[in-house]
């Protein structure tokens, strides 16, 4: 009476070769074990297929479980993260919003393209009492901005409490020239994908505020 071992294997009386399952793998050694088992000659086709589908099948197992395992992740922050939130609400305390530094970011225009563009965009389209020159702009490198200076930019008139008075230094920019220089601005910053900022200061002064970035 034969033994376990005897007959049975390819090629008649030697012992079958044991056919892999895949058990304990992760995935790349799993898909190195489906590309050496395609084309073994030591297993017949129907076992190459039956091992192939095996092996891919734990491979998609595999992968559900690295996408349940993710979804969970999120799923964990977002309950910590509201929980963190109503907490601070019922304690008083404001979440402050975290600023993003732009100098990690690349622009969609160059620091000298986007003052250029600024200054003539400006003297294009504000309407202004005399002429304004591109040499009336004062720019200042502040290491993480570019400072651009204009006076007498758009239009000015006194506040209703200083009206009799002359030449007050805190006139304000009338409602058209600070839609126009708005315009301005907010084309400008997407266009250099920069988050431009402006203001009117004293004397008739607009103060203007080019972020640096990453390549700057």
């Amino acid at each position: 009476m034969g033994g376990r071992g005897s007959g049975g294997g390819k090629g008649g009386g030697g012992t079958a070769k044991k056919i892999p399952t895949g058990e304990g793998m992760n995935k790349n050694e799993l898909i190195n074990l489906y590309n050496s088992i395609s084309g073994n000659a030591n297993y017949t086709v129907e076992q190459r297929v039956k091992i192939m589908h095996d092996i891919q099948e734990r491979i998609n197992e595999l992968d559900a479980k690295k996408a349940a395992d993710l979804k969970q992740k999120r799923l964990d922050a977002l309950a910590k993260a509201r929980a963190k939130r109503a907490e601070n609400k019922k304690n008083g305390i404001k979440t402050e919003k975290k600023e993003k530094d732009p100098s990690k970011k690349k622009a969609k225009m160059s620091i000298n393209s986007t003052v250029s563009d600024l200054k003539y965009e400006l003297r294009r389209n504000v309407d202004t009492d005399g002429y304004i020159s591109d040499r009336d702009f004062q720019v200042e490198d502040r290491g993480k901005e570019i400072y651009v200076s204009v006076r007498y930019l758009g239009k000015w008139k006194n506040p209703s409490h200083a009206r009799y008075e002359e030449d007050y230094d805190w006139q304000v920019m009338n409602t058209k020239s600070v839609k126009q220089v708005n315009k301005v601005v907010k084309k400008l910053s997407k266009q250099s994908g920069r988050d431009i900022r402006w203001t009117p200061t004293e004397k008739n002064y607009v103060d203007l505020y080019i972020p640096k970035m990453k390549g700057d």
